[in-house]
């Protein structure tokens, strides 16, 4: 897969304190009867270095936006803990947390949800100062108009509202948003799935512009691999709630080690045709099971050709099995995984 520039490792990374530091991790959501409990995140830990780009990606239902919505404050932890600079979000009261965590904030897919369509693009601008406190009106007139032109666009486009911008000036409207505020981590949702082909790359600039100028740290969540392998300097693989894999980003894109990494590599379309193809293709059979009810064992066994029976009975360890690349599997080595077993003979086999 090609990559960008934009996709090394960043020099200005601090790696003495993360900005965000997530331990066992789980969110369960009660059903509306009652009676069972959806476990979108289950049991996940991992760190987010001051001015890194740490990407997740997963299909739909693998708990990438929940975890999202931790990092940015917007849920709390069923269980496990989220510490935001080495501060235990726990620990702090409703007022401080308030403030503590205009440091943490969110762009998410839509960017035509996020903005009112009843308020110009200024007073979108100046809702979150406001919520915040601590500055006057001209102050915030100020910053409101200077980050509008920090993010590419006119001042002028201050006046105007919703309807009238593209969804491109918009999605950039939502990042001026949050640069008064002096975020630390940035959760990024899906920001580029709602945005034509051709725009995508110009928002995507801008992200790794504001990070080199800013020292922003970025959770970059999306589905599709090329873009979170472009921008990201680590990626971790989600799968019903839990971490299949997780490393820097070449690693994992070049050397995958888990089942469900490589076929979402398989996944990725390639301009090539298939003689020129250097990847063997790995086709999923069936959907993703409920987080109501996901299977004993490696959750990933009702759709791996590599599964075998201590799949289906037991869990595998988390494990580090090359430098700073992490995963999740019996079969795997630092080398990779064994050929494909032969299932030809097996019952059932086509």
């Amino acid at each position: 897969m090609n990559r960008t520039a934009a996709a090394q490792p960043h020099e200005f990374i601090d790696t003495t304190t993360p900005v965000a530091s997530v331990t066992n991790l789980s969110i369960r959501f009660p059903t509306l009867d009652g009676t069972a409990e959806l476990r979108a995140v289950d049991d996940v830990s991992f760190d987010i270095r001051h001015g890194e780009t740490f990407g997740i990606i997963g299909e739909s239902g693998s708990g990438k936006s929940t975890i999202g919505r931790v990092l940015a404050g917007l849920l709390a932890p069923s269980d496990g803990t989220v510490q935001f600079d080495g501060t235990d979000r726990a620990t702090l009261s409703r007022r401080k947390w308030r403030s503590f965590r205009r440091a943490f904030q969110m762009i998410f897919q839509d960017p035509s949800a996020a903005l009112n369509p009843r308020m110009t693009i200024l007073d979108s601008l100046l809702e979150p100062m406001r919520f915040m406190g601590g500055m006057d009106s001209a102050e915030m007139r100020s910053r409101a108009l200077d980050a509008l032109e920090r993010v590419g666009l006119r001042r002028d486009l201050a006046l105007r509202y919703p309807h009238e911008l593209s969804g491109g000036q918009k999605q950039r409207v939502n990042i001026a948003r949050i640069l008064p505020l002096s975020p630390k981590l940035v959760v990024c949702d899906e920001v580029v799935a709602a945005l034509d082909v051709s725009i995508r790359g110009e928002i995507l600039n801008l992200f790794v512009e504001l990070q080199r100028d800013l020292g922003l740290a970025y959770a970059f969540i999306a589905h599709d691999i090329a873009i979170v392998a472009q921008i990201s300097d680590r990626i971790a693989v989600t799968y019903l709630g839990k971490f299949m894999e997780l490393g820097l980003t070449d690693d994992v894109i070049d050397r995958p080690l888990h089942p469900y990494t490589i076929a979402l590599m398989s996944a990725e379309p390639q301009p090539l045709p298939a003689h020129l193809r250097n990847r063997t293709r790995l086709r999923l059979e069936g959907d993703i099971p409920s987080p109501l009810d996901p299977p004993g064992g490696c959750r990933f066994h009702t759709r791996c050709p590599w599964a075998t029976e201590i799949c289906r009975t037991e869990a595998p360890e988390w494990r580090e099995l090359r430098p700073d690349h992490y995963t999740a599997c019996h079969h795997t080595t630092p080398d990779g995984l064994p050929p494909l077993p032969d299932r030809t003979g097996e019952k059932g086999a086509a």
